[in-house]
């Protein structure tokens, strides 16, 4: 008997199938921080795989449903953390809502289950192809449909080895899912039936394009720098989140932001860097503590970018990021432009009559308009306000309107000790590789990090310690393809997908 008539007969069994693809989603969140087991993904999706295949339409949407629960359950057990501690929800409730997430979100592999089933009977080489322009045309579904919700992308499994993300400067992100998907597909397809030759095929089509995404990473990453170095100074508060809205912490958080300020200022940054809404009041309009806030870029000599609120209507306010000069003067902001529903706003109010944001203390947030490139000595850098750093547009845009280094700001008390904050930070380390750029980050309670144009973490201070640090960057860097196209790569994938799914239609009829 063949390999691949040994391999169907034991999968052909329909408790088999399930089991693969519950574990198969499991064993996917082990390749995702803080686990970070990055090669596991390269085998993980295999068994979904195998279980999909030859199954009806039906079947494989059901059995993609079951993947995207086991993965997402797994990845994203943290909702609980936040609803229950910052939500104020009960336990119950908390694990209602992260199982609702789950189910919602396994829609996505559901969906490409559903797609893969309906590719039928096709050579090894074709079905490789198409089940990875199939899980990249889905991802890009998930990270636009109803504002999107790229977290935990296939390919920020792969943070860890600098030469394979590389690529990313053409393809985005998007580039790395199709090859982890790509090999999975053809070890796949080793136990289908057929002539070993053929069955390999896949497997020479992989080894080939993984080569040269390698190769393509270990000449870019040993281009030279560009020239003039910049000292960037990144102050971490770790202000606890269950105090930080307090108004009888107001005043210890200025404190506490001026010494570390004072000290990381001896050693003489160009630009220091401050959480997002460090100053958890309205920097602007506060008649005490904003003015003292302010102040501390003039004591210490050195221009301050500051995160706090801002009020831009009557009862409507903005997540936003100041440049405080060294004469403590504020030269521009920046609003965030993409909130995170239900954190900083509600969406479909009557609906979710009974939730209330999670940021407390504040009113509703809208969303900014403009995007920002922020100038001086230290060289022009945009900004990226927490969830932002997740949606590789929003980068792009910044250093394609000029800006030379990207600044991402954040707050990750929300997560407490899960893997979320090791999650936030592999996806905004993308953003730099993408654009060729550096990226500082300073997170309230961590991880704050300068992040390399290659995605390698230079400077970082852990979770849950007050720390003050100088980074150096090189401002500039040769634009990527990335940054002037964007997804052009996904969109191609998606386009495929489409055209797969229909030429396997017509073979149907």
């Amino acid at each position: 008997m063949a390999s691949g008539e040994m391999a169907g007969s034991w999968i052909g069994r329909r408790w088999m199938r399930w089991a693969l693809a519950v574990g198969s989603g499991l064993i996917t969140v082990a390749a995702f921080p803080a686990w970070s087991w990055g090669p596991l993904a390269f085998v993980a999706l295999v068994p979904f795989l195998l279980a999909v295949r030859g199954v009806s339409p039906r079947h494989g949407f059901a059995l993609g449903l079951a993947w995207g629960l086991a993965f997402f359950l797994g990845a994203l057990y943290w909702v609980t953390h936040v609803m229950v501690i910052y939500g104020h929800m009960a336990p119950p409730l908390a694990v209602f809502a992260w199982v609702s997430l789950a189910v919602i979100l396994a829609g996505y592999p559901a969906l490409f289950g559903w797609a893969v089933a309906r590719l039928g009977d096709v050579g090894p080489t074709r079905w490789a192809l198409a089940v990875s322009v199939l899980w990249v045309a889905v991802e890009l579904l998930r990270s636009h449909l109803l504002t999107g919700f790229p977290w935990v992308l296939l390919g920020y499994s792969q943070g860890a080895s600098p030469e394979l993300i590389q690529v990313a400067r053409i393809t985005g992100v998007y580039g790395v899912s199709f090859l982890v998907v790509l090999t999975n597909a053809a070890l796949a397809a080793v136990a289908f039936p057929g002539p070993a030759r053929r069955r390999a095929a896949p497997l020479a089509v992989a080894a080939v394009l993984l080569l040269g995404a390698a190769a393509y990473g270990w000449a870019v990453l040993r281009e030279p720098p560009p020239p003039g170095e910049v000292r960037v100074g990144v102050v971490q508060g770790n202000i606890e989140q269950g105090l930080k809205w307090s108004p009888a912490m107001r005043e210890a958080t200025v404190v506490q932001y001026r010494r570390l300020t004072l000290a990381v200022a001896q050693d003489r940054p160009a630009l220091v860097v401050w959480p997002e809404a460090a100053m958890p009041f309205l920097l602007r309009l506060d008649p005490l503590l904003g003015p003292r806030a302010l102040a501390v870029a003039r004591e210490a000599h050195v221009p301050v970018l500051e995160g706090a609120p801002d009020q831009v209507g009557p009862r409507t306010f903005a997540n936003s990021a100041f440049l405080v000069t060294e004469d403590g003067e504020i030269r521009a902001k920046y609003d965030k432009r993409h909130l995170v529903p239900f954190g900083e706003y509600v969406p479909l109010r009557s609906v979710f009559f009974f939730l209330d944001q999670l940021v407390v203390g504040i009113g509703d947030f809208i969303p900014g308009k403009d995007v920002t490139v922020f100038s001086g000595p230290f060289g022009r850098f945009s900004v990226l306000i927490c969830y932002e750093a997740i949606f590789p547009d929003e980068a792009r845009l910044g250093v394609r309107a000029g800006a030379e280094f990207l600044v991402n700001i954040t707050n990750d008390a929300w997560f407490g000790r899960t893997s979320a904050p090791y999650q936030h930070l592999a996806m905004a380390a993308f953003r730099a590789v993408e654009n060729n750029v550096y990226l500082v980050r300073a997170a309230n309670t961590g991880i704050s990090a300068i992040i390399e144009p290659s995605g390698r973490i230079a400077e970082s201070a852990g979770l849950y310690t007050d720390a003050a640090f100088i980074g150096r960057i090189r401002p500039g860097g040769a634009r990527t393809f990335y940054t002037w196209y964007g997804d052009v790569f996904a969109w191609l994938c998606a386009a495929a997908a489409a055209a797969c799914v229909a030429a396997a239609r017509r073979r149907r009829r």
